[in-house]
């Protein structure tokens, strides 16, 4: 059972039937939920009537898997050695040493840009090497430098009017995959390092949001919620000079490819104390309820395998295999073509390599009742309602008492 777009339908069909053609001992079904898939899975697991395996997103795999419900794949190491394969921050732990899934694929945020705004400008393009990666205070002067009222006037130009801005230099989004990478690179987080406290309002992680808030209301670089909601998609955006830069997913290759007249590049996002990315994924899991636990994990081993699915071809989806990051032949597989543009071997694989981290969101016990409270309470920030530390300060009552620990990195 899986969730997905039109395109990643197509890819399952066609895995699907390849592993069937080749096993024929052993006949796949796949489900395509088009709709609401996390009360789909409840249902599902009410009824008790769940698949083998399945996409789930990461909330109801710590949940479930913490309940004992999914396939521990540890006590499978010894008869499938290539589940021990991937990359040490695909794996999502319950326990120590219990591994109840991996990411479908790696996913990780990334700043994509026009490279023709960068040329008219004469502006140097974004780094796409972490350790070059722009220091916040060399990002907020690009950033301006991208910026243009309709008058040609960016925004440290005498007279640049504010409420009537043409190009932006950036634009973000306000969850996970736009403060989680800052949080991490400036040493902060959700919680301390016990786990049990709230750490949103101490210094380290003030600063992200304030600096997210000033790109809007003080540098004047990035749009707001509204004008937000009022543009395209990103791909979009870029194309049409909305915005010279925009932070996304690995997965936006897929429509920045695909849109003919982008001349797009990727870089690093850019620092605080450090280079970091994070990952923002789906898992899969196998369900402790299949009766054929062998073949479930021969599929399971079969359905991401690059060699396989094209939609790593494609740009929507990264490997979670070792080998796809180290071998030189293997990186080639599924990056030599047009949906990876040559800074990709750079902002792409040696930032998921050695700079990327899983969100927060996967190492957080609890994690969709914090966000509930989370969520709105951050739209204070970034509506300029509250300072980012009167914000924060706030929510600390609300979140503390959701507060139940973290989960174990392996």
């Amino acid at each position: 059972m899986y969730w997905g777009s039109t395109d990643e339908k197509k890819a399952m069909e066609n895995m699907i039937k390849a592993f069937n053609d080749s096993h024929p001992y052993i006949q796949v079904t796949g489900e395509h939920v088009p709709g609401d898939y996390n009360t789909k899975m409840n249902t599902l697991m009410a009824a008790n009537e769940l698949p083998d395996v399945a996409y789930l997103g990461d909330g109801l795999t710590n949940q479930w898997g913490s309940e004992g419900r999914l396939l521990d794949f540890s006590q499978y190491y010894g008869q499938y050695p290539e589940l021990q394969n991937k990359l040490k921050a695909s794996y999502l732990y319950t326990e120590p040493g219990k591994a109840v899934a991996n990411f479908t694929a790696l996913e990780v945020m990334v700043l994509y840009y026009n490279k023709d705004i960068f040329a008219e400008e004469g502006i140097p393009l974004p780094p796409a090497d972490p350790a070059k990666a722009w220091t916040w205070d060399e990002f907020v002067s690009v950033a301006k430098k991208l910026t243009k009222d309709k008058k040609g006037k960016h925004p440290d130009d005498p007279g640049f009017d504010a409420k009537n801005i043409d190009t932006y230099g950036f634009s973000f989004g306000t969850d996970r995959g736009t403060y989680g990478p800052l949080l991490e690179s400036n040493g902060a987080g959700i919680l301390d390092e016990s786990g049990m406290n709230y750490a949103l309002n101490k210094p380290e992680a003030v600063e992200v949001f304030q600096k997210l808030q000033d790109l809007i209301y003080v540098n004047h670089v990035s749009p707001n919620l509204i004008q937000q909601q009022n543009m395209p998609d990103n791909h979009v955006r870029l194309q049409t000079r909305k915005v010279a830069m925009v932070l996304d997913g690995t997965w936006a290759l897929l429509d920045l490819t695909n849109n003919t007249k982008l001349h797009y590049g990727i870089g690093v996002l850019p620092k605080l104390k450090e280079p970091k990315t994070v990952i923002l994924a789906g898992t899969t899991v196998v369900f402790n309820t299949t009766k054929h636990p062998a073949e479930a994990l021969e599929f399971y081993l079969y359905h991401n395998n690059p060699e396989q699915v094209d939609l790593y071809k494609t740009g929507l989806w990264m490997p979670t295999e070792e080998k796809y990051y180290t071998d030189e032949a293997a990186i080639k597989l599924w990056t030599d073509n047009p949906a990876h543009p040559p800074e990709f071997l750079q902002a792409g694989i040696e930032y998921t390599k050695g700079y990327a981290v899983k969100s927060p969101s996967t190492k957080l016990k609890n994690w969709p009742e914090i966000n509930s409270k989370l969520a709105p309470g951050l739209d204070l920030i970034w509506t300029n309602k509250k300072t980012a530390q009167a914000a924060l300060d706030e929510l600390q009552a609300q979140i503390q008492p959701l507060i139940k620990g973290k989960y174990p990195d392996e």
